[in-house]
């Protein structure tokens, strides 16, 4: 999948969570009630969440993983809401949190 990440979904944080790498909560879903609703996971495993990193991710498909009995997510970093238009990271600011990786491709400026 074109510069995605496949990522535990241990590894995740929902709306309003503590960001324990920058023990900050994340500041994503205060744009519309949709995205927050989007991030709670409270009836579902959702697919739009916060890594580790400090990145808001939207997964966009699965992938099969040798060590694994099930499937991995395969997330991109998510760059405007999908609900309200908003933008909520830049290109700049995933590169700075993930050094450059994780889809945040030279042609995405």
């Amino acid at each position: 999948m074109n510069g995605g990440a496949a990522l535990p979904r241990k590894d995740t944080l929902m709306a309003g969570d503590e960001n324990t790498a920058t023990g900050s909560p994340n500041s994503f879903g205060g744009c519309c009630s949709e995205l927050k609703d989007a991030m709670s996971g409270e009836e579902f495993e959702p697919l739009i969440t916060v890594g580790d990193d400090g990145v808001l991710y939207m997964s966009v498909g699965l992938i099969d993983l040798e060590q694994e009995n099930e499937p991995g997510m395969v997330d991109h970093p998510l760059f405007f809401c999908p609900f309200c238009g908003a933008t909520l990271q830049t290109v700049d600011e995933v590169r700075a949190k993930t050094g450059g990786e994780n889809g945040a491709e030279e042609g995405l400026n």
